[in-house]
């Protein structure tokens, strides 16, 4: 990989940005969506800097391009509040329907669209025409006026990150020592709770992105050179965090919160796709936000520890969450070439019910669909065609390409995905084939699978449920169980593997006795390994591995 490449991928994020903003139809108010602001923002910002660069080829012819985006960014810092004596000064509205001017002040717009204007205006301030450009500094002004990033680390979340950054880039925009000072300062405690205790949103995408996003626009912005150094080092060390659970444009494992535009199938990635570019870009960027502009090149190592797939390696991390009542959390995630299988061994209640617990991953260019397999209970926020929000209660263990999940009380039964691909489908066992890789999923309780356009979706009934899930890549379960060569038909290979794994399926014991009600289960993998989970709702749950109790002291915290 060479800076020329990612470059490439910089400008072509851009320019499919501005082509698909050349060509939306404007609605009356002059924006393109009544939507989120922000979308308006980040269409206009590339429509705009693609037709200011005399060494790309637009879209489109050249003066009007820039005038549309011109008059669409005007537009937009209009809405702000520009009342010093208001509470929301220097906000802006985040949803505009159906009248923009009308439309109610919220805070969210002006913490990620902030950082990124101050970097817009510090790279392309010079191409504006007098009006924009005075338009765009009155916004800045305001939020320096505004009191919103005003705020001490608590948290480490997403808003403390674009606080912070919003500390540094106008400390140093307006010369405000104080400000450039407590901006450092935070950066720094920043840096030190990454490093040493991790990220306190484990995995929660698209959030990561708004760290990203804040701290280069320090990195590329602020003249201060112990303040870019210390952005490139917090960057240094996000990226790393990214790589360790990076699969093919995928995000592997547990985490914290997911939005439906990366679940089941990853949707915000053009990021990975300047960093990493081992995936084809998608024909539409549903969340492509600065990603065409904004580029902290990640060290060798870090690129090598995301592509690099030709050893499985296995990755053991506690987490520990803000918050001073917060319990840590287990996370484990198994990476191959051609899959990912790893989760979290604690379930958390998280903002807006969003955790993701536990999924088989595979690479975005196995499947022109979903690329998890993963099943959860109902819980609060769960609707019928957004596989999300999973209730209280349940149990994990994961060993290296296999996952189990006891569920014994799924009041509001059972949801989960599966891959499209090949697949057979029998009474206890449901046996598949996606690109080189063969799915064995055991269930206890009733469940049903219903092919949609790009995955199954699969429901049962509430009562007691149990999972046990085996991905192993095709050529080696060939070997190992001796049903052909890798290079067979798929669909021959897939029925052969689905004879032979169902005689060798887990096995489930369910009783209740003296007042307790134990759920257990026992299964053997492809190699060999004992695994045995036993949830009980007297006790602990118990893990067994080989026949030995799994201990947890050899997950390590911090990135």
């Amino acid at each position: 990989m060479t800076e020329m490449h990612i470059q490439a991928r910089l400008l072509e994020v851009r320019l499919k940005t501005a082509a698909a903003a050349w060509s939306a139809p404007l609605l009356d108010s002059g924006l393109w969506t009544h939507g989120d602001i922000r979308n308006n923002f980040y269409a206009a910002s590339s429509l705009f800097a693609v037709c200011s660069d005399p060494n790309v080829e637009p879209p489109c012819d050249r003066l009007a391009g820039k005038a549309l985006a011109t008059n669409v960014l005007t537009t937009i810092l209009a809405l702000q509040d520009g009342d010093s004596g208001s509470p929301t000064y220097g906000h802006w509205p985040l949803g505009l329907h159906p009248e923009p001017r009308l439309a109610p002040i919220n805070p969210l717009p002006a913490e990620l669209m902030g950082c990124l204007l101050i970097w817009f205006a510090d790279r392309y301030g010079a191409e504006m025409e007098a009006s924009l450009a005075q338009a765009v500094e009155t916004a800045i002004v305001r939020l320096h006026g505004s009191a919103y990033y005003r705020v001490a680390q608590r948290t480490f979340g997403h808003h403390e990150a674009k606080y912070t950054a919003t500390k540094l880039l106008l400390g140093d925009r307006f010369a405000d020592s104080e400000l450039l000072e407590a901006g450092l300062r935070d950066l720094r405690l920043t840096l030190t709770r990454v490093r040493e205790q991790g990220m306190a949103e484990y995995g929660a995408l698209p959030w990561f992105w708004h760290w990203v996003q804040a701290f280069v626009c320090v990195k590329d912005v602020v003249r201060d050179a112990t303040v870019r150094s210390e952005a490139a080092e917090l960057l240094d060390a996000l990226w790393l965090y990214r790589a360790r659970h990076y699969l093919g444009g995928a995000w592997a494992g547990g985490r914290m919160r997911s939005l439906p535009a990366d679940l089941p199938r990853d949707g915000n990635v053009a990021f990975d796709y300047v960093q990493f570019g081992d995936f084809a870009l998608p024909d539409e960027l549903l969340r492509v936000e600065y990603a065409g502009f904004l580029l902290h090149e990640a060290p060798a190592p870090t690129r090598r520890a995301a592509l690099d797939r030709s050893a499985p390696e296995e990755s053991k991390r506690l987490i520990r969450p803000a918050g001073e009542d917060r319990q840590p959390l287990h996370s484990y995630l198994y990476r191959a070439e051609r899959f990912a299988v790893g989760g979290l061994l604690e379930r958390a209640a998280e903002f807006d019910n969003e955790q993701h617990r536990w999924e088989v991953t595979l690479p975005l260019a196995a499947v022109a669909g979903a690329n998890r397999l993963y099943f959860f209970p109902c819980g609060e926020g769960y609707s019928a065609g957004d596989p999300r929000h999973a209730s209280e209660g349940g149990e994990t263990f994961f060993h290296r390409g296999t996952a189990v999940a006891l569920y014994p009380a799924a009041a509001k039964g059972v949801a989960g995905v599966l891959p499209k691909g090949e697949w057979i489908f029998r009474e206890r066992g449901w046996f598949g084939y996606a690109d080189g890789v063969l799915l064995a999923v055991y269930l206890f309780g009733e469940c049903r699978a219903a092919e949609s356009a790009d995955r199954f979706d699969c429901e049962g009934a509430p009562g007691r449920h149990g999972f046990v899930v085996e991905a192993v890549d095709a050529a080696q379960a060939a070997i190992q169980l001796g049903i052909g060569e890798s290079g067979d038909d798929p669909r021959g290979l897939l029925r052969a593997f689905a004879d032979q794994m169902a005689s060798r399926g887990p096995s489930w014991m369910d009783v209740a006795e003296a007042g307790d009600s134990a759920f257990s289960v026992e299964y053997e993998t492809l190699d060999g390994d004992r695994l045995a989970l036993i949830a009980s709702e007297r006790s602990s749950p118990l893990r067994k591995l080989n026949g030995e109790t799994l201990q947890l002291a050899d997950y390590t915290c911090g990135i």
